[in-house]
């Protein structure tokens, strides 16, 4: 049965006189397009606005991505990174852990929660996370570099040497540096 078109016009003109069944009200406001993000979506976002320079905004969406996808090693591994480059070292080193809890052989997740523990001071730290790391990928120069400088820093200059050793065979321009703070450490004592 084919209705005719005018009919429903009639009737909503007949509404609209009549009572204002037909009320004008707001329309809805639109979705915002952030609600079709999904973990990845936002994941890419913090990388684009990591590289670009904009950490605050890298952390806000890795932490979106996390709200989503809160089993995720390497989103908070650059939420960490993001939070660090921030300055916000307390918040940076809470995500690094737990992106080296979620996956124990995140080997750049113990590199860079050994490098805030580094700039932080907290080099007892820093030396655990570098031997974690060490434990993944032996053969790493700068863990080896870090880890002598913390010995350093402790006073134990004689694991501080060890680390020179090895050095010299891996890398021997960093392993001069290390010698040289080395020699600069002990003749300042």
């Amino acid at each position: 049965m084919r209705i005719p078109t005018n009919s429903f016009v009639m009737v909503l003109l007949l509404a609209g006189l009549f009572g204002s069944v037909l009320e004008a009200r707001p329309l809805p406001a639109p979705l915002d397009q952030e609600e079709y993000l999904d973990a990845e979506d936002w994941f890419q976002a913090g990388l684009v606005s990591n590289s670009s320079g904009n950490y605050q905004a890298a952390a806000e969406a890795f932490s979106r991505s996390i709200a989503i996808d809160p089993e995720n090693p390497l989103t908070w591994l650059n939420l960490g990174t993001a939070r660090a480059l921030t300055g916000d070292y307390s918040a940076a080193i809470d995500a690094m852990q737990k992106a080296v809890h979620l996956d124990p052989k995140l080997a750049i997740g113990f590199a860079n929660l050994g490098e805030v523990y580094f700039r932080t001071e907290r080099f007892t730290e820093a030396l655990k996370a570098y031997s974690a790391q060490l434990a993944l990928q032996p053969d790493d120069s700068n863990a080896h570099y870090k880890s002598g400088l913390a010995y350093l820093l402790l006073n134990d200059s004689g694991k501080a040497q060890a680390e020179y050793l090895t050095l010299k065979i891996l890398d021997p321009d960093l392993a001069a540096k290390l010698l040289q703070t080395i020699d600069l450490s002990t003749q300042c004592k």
